[in-house]
């Protein structure tokens, strides 16, 4: 999950929590409100109630044979399904608004009101009030209970609402939390794709700066500052790289010419062996020279002109370059059979892709049993691939990992000489055509595989 989506969901989760319950609050606060009214309502007719029995006789009050009346008392009923007991000190039921129905109660309620003067429960739908009063010096248990029909709908109506309202609160929410993080950290998302655009020909890149000083904008300052610090150190080493290049080259051919005219002028054997030897370390410092000026002057951006080449044709010319300075070497070429007929090109440039082919080649001369490499290249639908197999010593896991690494060499090159240079330069010419170039090993046989997509 990404910051964004991070964000957001933080927000629209902190947010649905704040709304859930604030809307929890309201429906409480009405729910004890309704309940509150409808208690004083219930208390206001049961004390109406009491009233009611303190104008009636003593006689009425007294007259054992009534059981139960009607209870008239003028007064607007305001409750509905309203239930009215009245019992008696010896808690016989005396009075009741009751007609139609079976009456059942209670007896621990007036058994509670002994102890206490006003009691107050809920039973299933209905609210119910009993009291004690005293009238005319007789005792009377008064319960009057009812449903809050009125109230209930309003409540329920209530949660309706506050549900309804929750649900597209929260819909709406979601939806604006992650459109208002795409828009705000859409700088992020700029920010992201430059870098992933970023290459060595691409260090002047500069975000667009915004006015604000937010944490983003700061971090868009810090971005442009380090591209141009990187780009101008970039600069100065690939400047370097060249200056230098270009210096060690015209020395190193005028000494090729004089060992070569010294070579020709002595007759002693051992001279000539070392002349050669010494002539041999300056031809692979010159191709090492040599690479490095065309590497560089292609990362500059200079002459790129890609172009239809045949791999065939860069094997071929590789090969004659490296037979100059090792006149042993032997190539076994081989065309693998294709899964359609392909002419073998790649879209690249030939003097680059001919280094690569130099440095595999030399170091077959040099680190084999024999000088002779095994070149394969086959044709599919996507790639062209190229195997180079040679016999020789094959290195360890540890050092196979890191062979194409600057400077670095396996146990077997010990008592060669050699720069450590070469496969390194093979490796960015491989990156620079958006190929692979990866090392394996089979009992004595090491073997290189290049792949180049059409």
């Amino acid at each position: 999950m990404n910051l964004k989506t991070r964000i957001a969901l933080n927000l629209s989760i902190a947010f649905s929590i704040v709304i859930g319950i604030v809307m929890t609050v309201i429906y409480i606060s009405f729910a004890n409100f309704r309940k509150t009214e409808f208690k004083e309502n219930l208390e206001h007719s049961a004390i109406i109630t009491a009233n009611y029995i303190s104008k009636l006789s003593a006689k009425v009050l007294n007259d054992e044979d009534k059981t139960v009346d009607s209870i008239n008392n003028n007064e607007e009923d305001f409750l509905t399904k309203e239930k009215i007991l009245v019992f008696s000190g010896d808690k016989n039921l005396v009075f009741s608004n009751v007609f139609d129905e079976k009456l059942v109660w209670d007896k621990s309620h007036l058994n509670t009101l002994d102890k206490q003067t006003k009691i107050f429960w809920t039973d299933e739908n209905h609210e119910n009030i009993g009291f004690k009063t005293k009238i005319k010096g007789m005792y009377f248990y008064i319960l009057t209970s009812a449903e809050d029909v009125n109230g209930n709908a309003k409540l329920n109506f209530l949660k309706l609402v506050l549900v309804s309202i929750f649900f597209i609160s929260l819909a709406f929410i979601w939806v604006f939390s992650f459109f208002f993080m795409k828009k705000q950290l859409k700088p992020l998302d700029d920010f992201k794709d430059k870098i992933a655009d970023i290459t060595s020909h691409q260090l002047t890149i500069q975000l667009p700066e915004q006015k604000s000083d937010n944490e983003i904008n700061v971090l868009i300052k810090a971005f442009n500052t380090m591209m141009k610090r990187l780009n101008e150190a970039f600069l100065a080493q690939k400047e370097f790289t060249t200056s230098a290049s270009h210096e060690i080259k015209t020395p190193l051919t005028r000494m090729s010419f004089q060992l070569e005219n010294l070579s020709n002028l002595t007759k002693e054997v051992g001279a000539k062996e070392y002349i050669t030897s010494i002539k041999n370390e300056v031809y692979q410092l010159s191709d090492t020279v040599n690479s490095l000026l065309v590497l560089s002057k292609v990362e500059e951006g200079k002459d790129i002109h890609f172009e239809k080449v045949r791999m065939d044709e860069v094997v071929f010319d590789a090969f004659a370059k490296v037979k100059k300075s090792f006149h042993d070497f032997e190539m076994d070429f081989e065309i693998r059979e294709q899964e359609q007929e392909g002419d073998l090109t790649v879209n690249g440039i030939k003097s680059l892709l001919e280094i690569v082919f130099v440095n595999l080649f030399k170091n077959v001369c040099l680190y084999s049993y024999e000088p002779k490499a095994k070149v394969e290249i086959s044709e599919t639908l996507q790639n062209i691939e190229v195997t180079i197999t040679n016999e020789g010593e094959v290195i360890s896991a540890e050092e196979a990992a890191k062979i194409f690494e600057a400077f670095r060499r396996g146990k077997n090159s010990q008592n060669i000489s050699g720069s450590g240079l070469g496969l390194r330069i093979s490796k960015r010419i491989m990156d620079f055509h958006h190929a692979e170039i990866s090392y394996s090993s089979n009992n004595k046989s090491n073997i290189f595989h290049l792949s180049f997509s059409i």
